[in-house]
């Protein structure tokens, strides 16, 4: 009742304490996944930091670095030096690469990492695509501590803005850098950090052997999984490493990598725990003060219980002979005390199966057959079973009751009890190895296995043993030593060198040959697991360390020539090279199989070194030879077959192969005849019995032919010359063997050479070979037909006998030099012909070299230049003309400026003088010479061909009919005029005022090249031009021209006439008699049209001059419109642009007279400045067109812009200036030339502005 009120009692208030503890530990983890969330989120936040202000540091760094300083070592080592800050940052060091991908420099700086390709790296191509900065995932460096690492790349831009470098900084993961420190941070006493990209890629962790693992895989952290998924917070999870942790992911935003924490449970929620106990401890108070509050209520009513006990005691202790219970009360005791009974009745029930359950027991130890003993816990004998008698010989009565001491040696016994007194003070499980007597009185190696068991209080009530027999094991094990040793002894022994590592790489054997071979001692070698250094200057695998690795895949990497034993299973042979300590080098075969215990576990591998250097070298030189021979048949460019006795092909080399067009798989075996020697040349069948080459392998007899044909796969045939000799073997007649070559080619070049020959003899420029001297050896008909020489006349002769005497002397020596030092000189001649005539020729003279590369003779190419040397002086006198009109239109356009101020004060004074003022006379002769001067600057324009033109479509026919009344009176009565006109209307673009001028000039010249009298005719026809005149004048469009030709029988000219005729100011006249600018503007207006002129003249033959003008479709005429006679002034503003002070004055006062408003600006961009204020007050500009740094032209168009329909007035006289398309005016635009007259500008502006 007491129990049952106790325990009401204590379940109820563990309910209350249950609920407490859950709520108490529920807030306890959200407070440490928040806690532990932020704290993480933090370290994550400086890490971005710290990548982010890495990687700006070496962007900035790269920033100092130009393509220059790259390229210069000096200033790259300078660079690094000065760089302790960078340095300091990028612990692994700071590197330059180049934009292939190869290591310029770097500090510190591996030598043999200098000059490395590592383009194959990702952030090298990542920065060399996108030409941006990098972070690079983890990696292991190529340097020689291989540690795991991230670089920083930053590219350097030349002054193109291409990639001249690439920077590029480095940390080491196993440093303690910023991320080196993340393994070190510790969350209470076992929590940690760690980083990891989505790979799996373990960066940071507090195991470094785990870095740069994916030691994850999926599905063996959920919460890892997730975090790569993308989420971001707490959980708990179970590790791959099987640990409940709390573990919180952050996703860094510099680099998408993952910052993990992992907090155990255990310590996490040490406080709940604790809390726990507490709770645990309170209960179990109170549950004890219920439990005495209960009793004390319950005593009274327990006392038909001490009756009951006090039987039981009795029976307990069997102080009666009374085997049951008397309860005389009918209450609950009564029941229990009937209870009890039963109770009592089944336990002796049990106790009799639990003897029958021992004497079982007893049987089962006694037919064991290990022996089995079992004693107190003084160590005296309680049994033993059969086989323990039968072993010791002691019967099982004897032993009961006695002691070690009394049944063993002395010595022995010591052993044996020292042994129940250590298991008996530990208890647990015994075992240990010694020796007992046997029955037989041998001496027996046996185990003991010992354990206690308790006594009815819980004591230790004694100890029961097995004894194993184990002297058979004992001399199975002493046999298998000694096949140890005798196997040891035998490798040891063994003259190859041969050595056994165990599992962990390390030397176990190391035998006698080996130490002969390498001079290193066993003592030396064994335990040690550095033994590529015996063998390699670096560290690498030797093949018994990939055997134990079992990296299959490295095999390739370390030994080119390996495979796998035929001999050996799982063994391996490869072969090496090895330097001894005396410096000689050994070609090794290598030979390595793992050893494996008896159940296939990997305990060992055993390698072999043999010393194959002779037999290599031998096994080199017959290869060699082999090759050698192969390579003379193989190399060879004849044909070669062997046949056997039935003529088919037993061997075929690839040169006879590619003639044939077969491979050489498909001819052997095939009959030769057949095959490629089946038909004649003409198409006939070619028995084989006629065949050379049958009699060769059939009568043993050579042979050698010529222009043979041989037949190709594709049907195709060739010619050929062999030789077939047949094959004898210890004197019989085995095959024959048939050499053959393909005389194709060798006939082509025949044939070329009779081609070259011919073409030499009939080449149109002339050749000359010479000897090393010059003297003469050959000369083609070209050079006999030029020089008048015959070729028996010349051959023998030095060429100087062609010289002219103009040629300087310099261009021979030049020539000489030139090609005696084995080059082609090129150069210009000027020789003269058998009869005394000279010409021009270029020369093109080379070495001839014979086989052996020595200069044995020389060649000549000459081609006549005579043709080209007079286009060339016509090219130069074209540019002469040009150059003169040049000069000529500058000077005329900067005249004009000062007579337009002259002309236009001048007339401004004139008109204010009264009619009878006597300086007014004065002031017309003023004028007067300022109007010839117009009419002079004019001609300079014309010429120049920068006058004004107003070009219209007319016919050149009625133009010069018309003007033929007008000529008739300038020529006079002595001189007849003759005209022939085409009937085909010739329709040009031209301005019929200077046409007419070109005729009038022509006429007047000719007229004054026949004082005397005689005829002039002017004729007209269409022509169409083609190459044929270009060539002939070396200018010319293709194309319809319509030409009009003057001709005079006058006194004509020579050449340096002709030459000059067309230049400014020269005259064959009498001085006063003429200006020189004649024919200066005919030629200035025949270019100003597009067309050409040419003159054709012989002393005393006269002259005819042909103008070539182009044609052209329609016809239409231009309408201009009458000016007013008297203009009228306005109220306008007018903008004046002119560069000219006082052509600017002069404007601004004829306008100003006409009560214009005018704005001046001396310059294009004064012009644009002014006019943006005011454009809406202004009408029209007045622009020079040529002024400094923005002509006229450039200002309209920027004035036009702002105001589209602003109407502009030009003022120049160069036609080159006009924004006009030949004659069509540009709306609102017009040009007036210079000088102008004020009264012509103002009637000008006037029809402008008045135009709308």
């Amino acid at each position: 009742m007491t129990v049952a009120v106790s325990l009401l009692t204590a379940v109820l208030l563990s309910l209350l304490a249950f609920s407490v503890q859950l709520y108490f530990v529920n807030q306890i983890k959200d407070l440490v996944s928040i806690q532990q969330f932020t704290m993480l989120s933090a370290i994550a936040d400086q890490i971005d930091d710290k990548l982010l202000g890495t990687q700006t540091e070496l962007v900035a760094t790269a920033g100092t670095l130009s393509k220059a300083a790259v390229e210069d070592p000096v200033r790259i080592g300078k660079f690094f030096a000065e760089r302790r800050d960078t340095l300091a940052m990028f612990d692994n060091g700071l590197f330059l690469f180049s934009p292939k991908g190869e290591l310029i420099s770097g500090n510190p700086l591996d030598p043999e990492m200098l000059a490395r390709n590592f383009s194959h790296r990702d952030y090298l191509k990542k920065t060399l695509a996108t030409r941006n900065a990098q972070i690079s995932e983890p990696f292991i460096s190529a340097q020689t501590h291989r540690h795991p690492i991230i670089m920083f790349t930053a590219p350097i831009f030349d002054e193109k803005g291409e990639v001249a470098a690439v920077l590029g900084g480095s940390l080491d993961l196993t440093k303690n850098n910023f991320l080196g420190k993340l393994s070190s941070i510790r969350l209470g006493e076992n929590g940690y950090l760690y980083l990891y990209n989505d790979s799996r890629t373990m960066i940071v962790h507090k195991d470094r052997e785990r870095i740069l693992t994916q030691d994850v895989p999926p599905g063996a952290n959920l919460l890892y999984d997730k975090a790569i998924a993308g989420f971001e917070g707490t959980g708990e999870t179970v590790t791959s490493r099987k640990v409940s942790v709390i573990s919180s992911f952050k996703r860094l935003e510099s680099t998408g990598w993952i910052l993990a924490c992992n907090f155990p449970k255990a310590e996490a929620y040490a406080p709940a725990y604790r809390a726990q106990r507490y709770l645990l401890m309170a209960l179990l108070a109170v549950f004890t003060v219920s439990v005495v509050v209960a009793w004390l209520s319950m005593r009274h009513l327990t006392a038909p219980l001490l009756s009951f006990t006090r039987q039981i005691r009795a029976l307990a202790n069997r102080e009666s002979g009374q085997t049951r219970v008397t309860i005389e009360t009918a209450d609950e005791i009564g029941v229990l005390g009937e209870a009890f009974n039963l109770l009592l009745g089944e336990l002796e029930e049990q106790k009799r199966k639990l003897k029958k359950q021992l004497d079982f027991s007893q049987i089962l130890i006694d037919t064991t057959p290990i022996p089995v003993f079992y004693k107190d816990a003084q160590g005296k004998y309680l049994g033993c079973n059969q086989a323990f008698e039968e072993f010791t010989g002691f019967s099982r009565g004897y032993l009961i009751g006695k002691s070690v001491h009394d049944i063993a040696l002395v010595q022995l016994a010591m052993v044996y009890h020292q042994a129940d007194l250590e298991l008996t003070a530990n208890s647990g499980l015994q075992s240990y190895e010694t020796i007992v007597v046997h029955a037989d009185s041998t001496n027996r190696d046996v185990v003991f296995f010992k354990t206690t068991f308790p006594a009815a209080d819980g004591s230790v009530g004694g100890l029961i043993g097995v004894m194993l027999d184990i002297t058979e094991r004992k001399r199975a094990e002493s046999a298998l030593q000694a096949q140890k040793e005798f196997a040891e002894s035998l490798v040891q022994n063994y003259t190859i060198p041969t050595f056994v590592l165990d599992r962990s790489h390390r030397v176990l054997i190391w035998n006698h040959a080996c130490e002969a071979l390498t001079g290193i001692k066993a003592a030396d070698m064994i335990g040690s697991d550095q033994l590529w250094k015996i063998f390699y200057d670096h560290k690498r695998p030797l093949l018994a360390d990939l055997v134990i690795d079992g990296n299959l895949e490295e095999f390739s990497r370390y030994y080119k020539g390996h495979s796998k034993s035929n001999l050996i299973p799982e063994g391996i042979q490869a072969e090496s090279w090895y330097h001894d300590p005396q410096g000689n080098g050994h070609c090794i075969a290598i030979n390595a199989a793992p050893i494996r215990d008896a159940g296939g576990g990997l305990i060992g591998v055993i390698q072999t070194i043999e010393d194959i250097t002779e037999r290599k070298q031998a096994q080199d030189a017959h290869e060699k030879t082999r090759r050698q021979l192969q390579l003379i048949l193989d190399s060879a460019g004849e044909g070669i077959n062997g046949v056997d006795m039935q003529g088919r092909v037993t061997f075929v080399n690839p040169a006879a192969a590619q003639m044939v067009g077969w491979s050489q798989e498909e001819m052997l075996g095939k009959n030769q005849h057949s095959l490629m020697h089946h038909t004649r040349a003409d198409g006939t069948p070619y028995p084989e019995e006629e065949c050379p080459i049958y009699a060769a392998f059939h009568q043993g007899r050579s042979h050698r032919g010529a222009n043979e044909i041989f037949w190709r796969k594709d049907g195709t045939s060739f010619t050929v010359e062999y030789i077939t000799t047949p094959l004898r073997e210890n004197g019989e007649l085995v095959g024959a063997v048939v050499i053959y070559k393909d005389t194709t080619e060798r006939n082509q070049v025949e044939d070329q050479l009779l081609k070259l020959s011919q073409a030499v003899m009939q080449s149109p420029v002339s050749i000359a070979i010479t000897d090393t001297s010059g003297n003469i050896e050959f000369v083609n008909p070209k050079f006999t037909q030029i020089s008048g020489y015959q070729a028996s006349e010349i051959i023998g002769q030095n060429p100087r006998v062609l010289k002219a005497g103009k040629t300087p002397p310099e261009v021979y020596k030049d020539l000489w030099n030139t090609i005696t030092s084995g080059r082609v000189w090129n150069g210009e001649l000027y020789n003269r012909k058998k009869d005394g005539d000279t010409y021009w020729e270029h020369a093109t003279i080379s070495p001839i070299r014979n086989s052996a590369g020595v200069i044995s003779h020389y060649m000549a190419f000459m081609e006549s230049m005579t043709e080209r040397k007079r286009l060339e002086e016509q090219l130069r006198q074209a540019q002469k003309m040009e150059a003169i009109g040049q000069l000529a239109g500058g000077v005329a356009h900067d005249f004009n400026n000062i007579l337009t101020v002259i002309m236009g004060f001048g007339q401004i004074l004139q008109h204010s003088l009264a009619p009878d003022d006597p300086r007014r006379g004065q002031m017309d002769q003023i004028l007067d010479a300022a109007d010839r001067a117009t009419h002079l600057t004019k001609s300079l324009l014309a010429f120049s061909r920068k006058q004004v033109m107003l070009l219209m479509q007319l016919d050149l026919n009625e133009l010069a009919r018309k003007h033929t009344k007008f000529l008739v009176r300038i020529i006079g009565e002595d001189v007849t005029l003759k005209t022939i006109f085409t009937k085909e209307p010739l329709t040009v673009l031209a301005d019929a005022g200077q046409i007419e001028q070109v005729l009038m000039n022509l006429a007047t010249n000719a007229r004054d090249a026949m004082p005397g009298g005689g005829e002039l005719c002017i004729t007209t026809e269409p022509v169409q031009l083609g190459d044929e005149f270009y060539q002939r004048h070396g200018y010319g469009a293709p194309g319809r021209y319509a030409l009009i030709t003057v001709t005079d029988t006058g006194a004509g000219m020579d050449a340096d006439t002709r030459d000059k005729i067309f230049e400014p100011f020269f005259t064959t006249k009498e001085p006063g008699r003429g200006t020189g600018l004649g024919l200066s503007i005919v030629y200035g207006i025949v270019k100003q049209h597009g067309g050409y002129i040419t003159i054709h003249s012989q002393r005393g033959l006269g002259t005819s001059f042909s103008i070539y003008l182009p044609l052209v479709a329609g016809k239409n005429e231009i309408v201009e419109k009458a000016p007013t006679l008297v203009p009228r002034g306005g109220t306008e503003t007018i903008l004046v642009v002119e560069d000219d002070p006082a052509v600017r004055n002069l404007v601004q006062s004829v306008l100003k007279r006409y009560g214009y408003t005018v704005i001046l600006a001396e310059s294009g961009a004064e012009a644009i400045e002014l006019f943006e204020s005011r454009w809406e007050d202004i009408d029209l500009a007045l622009l020079d067109v040529i002024m400094p740094k923005m002509n006229g032209k450039q200002v309209c168009e920027k004035l036009r812009q702002r105001s589209p329909r602003l109407k502009v007035l030009f003022l120049s006289g160069y036609t080159a200036d006009l924004i006009q398309d030949k004659g069509i005016p540009v709306e609102g635009i017009d040009i007036i030339s210079k000088p102008a007259k004020p009264i012509e500008l103002a009637r000008k502006i006037r029809e402008m502005l008045d135009a709308g």
